[in-house]
């Protein structure tokens, strides 16, 4: 069974699979952002609350205003 599974993570993954249960830590750098938000990174968290969360609803709002932009050209263009 453990010599199927490498040989297939081997044409798979183009390396075998790990044969003892220690973490990869590339692996567990993907950690989804939200869980590292609200799971408890203390790092991540600090850093969101001080500098992601103003920059992201700097960027929406920014979004939302070219929204608005082009939909009042839209309504200025529009032929009656």
């Amino acid at each position: 069974m453990l010599k199927k599974a490498a040989r297939l993570g081997r044409y798979k993954l183009m390396r075998p699979p790990p044969t003892d249960q220690t973490p990869i830590e590339k692996e567990e750098n993907k950690i989804p952002r939200l869980d590292r938000k609200h799971g408890g990174d203390p790092e991540y968290q600090k850093w969101w609350n001080e500098t992601g969360r103003p920059l992201r609803r700097k960027m929406l709002e920014e979004k939302e205003e070219k929204r608005r932009q082009r939909a009042k050209e839209r309504r200025r263009n529009r032929k009656d």
